[in-house]
This record gives C-alpha cells, structure tokens and sequence, in this order.
C-alpha cells in the first residue's frame, strides 16, 4: 500500500487532534481548584463544555489515528502525529487573527522537513512483532511506572521548570505508547487473538487515562511554555524507540535511510520545541505586537 494513504489519515487525525488540544488546554488552564489530585481534575473537567468538545474531536482523530496506524505503522504514523503541534499554532495565529511569531514559523518548517526526512526517505515500514504478549506487558509496565511517577513527584516536587518539563514529558511519553497499543490491537482483529487484544485495549485504555491525567495536572500547574516542550519532544521520540527497537517495524531506506530518520527526528524535536515556546509565550504575553512573516 501507498505510504500516502497512511499519512493522509494521520495529517487528518492531527488536524483534529490540534483542535481538540486547543479546547482541552484551555479548559484545564482556567481551572481554578489548585490544591485538587488529579483524579478530582480530571472528572472536573469532564463536566466542562470545553473539554468534552475537545474530547469529541479527539474521539474523530482517534477514528483516523487507528486507521492509519493499521496501514502504516507506529514509526511513519507518529512522525506525521507530531504536525498536531504546528497545527495547533496555526490554528490559535487564525482565532486570534495574529501572523505567526518567526520562532514558530521556524520551528514549523523544521518538522515539516524532519517529517518529510522520515518518512520519503527513511521509509518505514509497517510490519513488526505486534502480537507478543510479553512485549505487551513490559510496554504497559513502562506506561504505568511513567505515568504514577510522574503524577506521584507533581505532588512531592516543588513547581518549577524542570518539574513542568518532566511532566510535559511524561505525558508525552503515555501518548505515544497509547498509539503502540492501539496499533497491537488493531494487528490481533486478523485473526482475532482475543489475549493479545484484551491486553493491548486494557494498555491503550491506561496509557490514555495516565497521560489525560498528567496533562491536565501540568497544563493546570505550570506556565504552558514550561510543559509544552517535554510533551512534544516526547511523543515521537518514545514512538519510534517503541516501534523500532521492542517491535521490530523495519526501515527500507537502508543506510541513507538510517541517516535520515536520525536527521528528520532531530528536526523534528527542535522544531516541535520551537513552536511550543512560541506558542506558549504568545499565551502568555498576549500584549507585544507579533512579528509579521512573509
């Protein structure tokens, strides 16, 4: 199959995946009950118009997400994911009928580049070993001792950068192995293997919750320019470390290929910070006048 196909229904899913962020963010930002768990936050917001319309469109992409991942892979699919970011701030520049500032620009066309590095000329491939089960289970080990750490030290730790960015992380990190369960679940439907399916929907279902749940702490407790760049470096980095060394998805670009997708993901994560500290410090210094581009 074309990897066009693929990647068409994950720049779908990352359009709607930007929007729904937007809403969430929002919402969880203008929460006001600081000293709250997370858990308490959580079922706060879902109450919130706000973030259950994002949640509607999350469900959408999730739709598109699962359909490309069958179809491509975990390792082609998430670099494409990580163009939600840009979107996002593309999205946020027309609501708030503003040009885009230069370091989001920048940092847009780096990932376009790393992605576009990735992907035409890495070329992975979407086979590999999605139907182990002891693979399953070290991968939900990781997803639970990340994502309870995580929400465990927001707790203990004292509120700052590194805590904020730690979080980012961390979130970033459940995301990511979210989508390399639902893509195990979506290779055990043919043939059904019902074992394998009941853990990777119960790992899909965990690592979404973890990762809703330490988002919605950090963006709740921590300036967005602090939690941002750990989240969008994260996600795609954790991905193709999943799919490529614990499931063997293959590269058909040989040696050029190997160089290029080492090139296109550091593109790709400094472009993705760029544009989170843009975006973020716009939000939060709403006053000084953008610089134009273009």
């Amino acid at each position: 199959m074309s990897r066009s196909v693929p990647v068409l229904g994950a720049l779908i899913a990352a359009v709607l995946f930007a929007a729904g962020n937007n809403l969430q963010r929002h919402a969880a930002a203008s929460d006001r009950h600081a000293d709250a768990g997370p858990l308490r936050l959580f079922l706060r917001l879902l109450i919130t118009p706000r973030w259950v319309a994002g949640g509607a469109l999350a469900l959408i992409a999730l739709f598109f997400h699962a359909r490309a991942l069958t179809q491509g892979g975990v390792i082609l699919v998430q670099s494409v994911i990580a163009t939600t970011l840009v979107f996002a701030i593309v999205i946020e520049a027309v609501l708030e009928r503003r040009w885009l500032l230069r370091v989001e620009l920048a940092g847009a066309v780096l990932v376009v580049v790393g992605v576009a590095l990735l992907v035409g000329i890495g070329k992975p491939a979407a086979s590999g070993e999605f139907r182990s089960v002891p693979k399953a289970v070290a991968v939900l080990a990781i997803a639970l001792l990340v994502g309870l750490g995580a929400l465990a030290q927001s707790s203990r730790r004292q509120r700052g950068r590194r805590t904020a960015f730690l979080m980012g992380g961390a979130a970033g990190v459940c995301f990511a192995l979210d989508a390399v369960f639902l893509r195990a679940a979506a290779a055990s439907l043919s043939p059904v293997d019902h074992p394998v399916l009941l853990l990777n929907g119960t790992g899909f279902a965990v690592a979404s919750l973890l990762g809703n749940l330490v988002v919605a702490r950090a963006f709740q407790s921590a300036p967005l320019r602090h939690v941002l760049p750990g989240l969008a470096a994260a996600e795609p980095v954790t991905a193709f470390a999943c799919g490529r060394l614990v499931f063997g998805e293959p590269l058909q670009g040989g040696t050029i290929g190997a160089l290029a997708v080492g090139a296109g993901l550091l593109l790709m994560l400094v472009g993705v910070v760029l544009c989170a500290l843009g975006s973020a410090y716009h939000r939060e210094h709403p006053d000084p006048r953008p610089v134009p581009v273009g």
